[in-house]
């Protein structure tokens, strides 16, 4: 067996795009609360991340309405979090 030195590991794993769209996909849901606030958190899942498109989950047709209304300032707050580009559109269900 080859041994690999950690630090070519750790670059590889940071260069591979699953392990990327799991780590954005990951600090999105960790600054969710900071994203749309601690209500609309209780009633709003993120469910995943799709080819630039957020998937969210709302427990009530109250909570979609609130964030359709507010899909650009989430979509700003998003960009912050993760940088431009990685979510594109947020999809609501």
């Amino acid at each position: 067996m080859k041994n690999t030195p950690i630090n070519k590991v750790l670059e590889a794993l940071l260069r591979d795009k699953k392990y990327q769209k799991g780590l954005r996909l990951a600090r999105i849901e960790e600054s969710w609360v900071e994203i749309v606030g601690e209500q609309i958190s209780k009633y709003a899942h993120v469910t995943g991340l799709e080819r630039g498109r957020l998937l969210i989950q709302c427990d009530h047709d109250v909570w979609r309405a609130t964030l359709h209304h507010t899909k650009p300032e989430l979509l700003g707050r998003i960009e912050e979090v993760v940088g431009k580009g990685v979510v594109k559109e947020i999809f609501l269900s």
